[in-house]
């Protein structure tokens, strides 16, 4: 009985545990350079990509990674995220042209680990021609061009920017 007693309590207790400690931000140290960010790891398990035939749309919730955008050059680094998510996770299969994204950080989950509605700070939205953006032998660089120069629509919707 003392066996399934403790069985249980690191079946249902752990798991609540390990959900109230928080991740710590991985702020990147030095300058920003695009290249350099080590978005594979970022996007891993907190990406959704939805193939919807006339666009492709693209989920993200950024929020284990909030430190490195809620800065002075929060829109260029959204627009490097934004390129980087078209880039490294657009589908191979798909025939749409145009890109719709969200960027989102998702503050509470309920007990299934699915996003709380209700709690979600959007943070960009985002329409462009996949085309459009990615035609150069280089990806934009934002710190030289504005986002709004290269994207159909970005919107910054959350602006706590110091």
């Amino acid at each position: 009985m003392k066996k399934w007693l403790s069985i249980l309590f690191f079946l249902i207790v752990m798991p609540i545990m390990a959900e109230s400690t928080p991740t710590p931000t991985p702020l990147l140290p030095g300058k920003w350079i695009a290249a350099n960010v080590p978005w594979d790891s970022w996007f891993k398990k907190n990406v959704d990509v939805a193939d919807k035939t006339d666009h492709v749309h693209f989920f993200w919730n950024a929020n284990d990674f909030k430190a490195n955008f809620e800065v002075k050059d929060k829109e260029s680094r959204l627009a490097d995220a934004a390129v980087y998510l078209v880039k490294n996770l657009f589908p191979a299969d798909s025939k749409a042209d145009l890109v719709k994204m969200d960027i989102v950080y998702v503050l509470k989950r309920d007990e299934y680990g699915i996003p709380k509605l209700d709690t979600l700070q959007k943070v960009l939205h985002a329409e462009f021609l996949r085309s459009k953006v990615m035609s150069g032998k280089t990806l934009p660089d934002f710190s030289i061009s504005a986002p709004s120069k290269v994207f159909d629509k970005f919107q910054i919707l959350n602006s706590n920017t110091p």
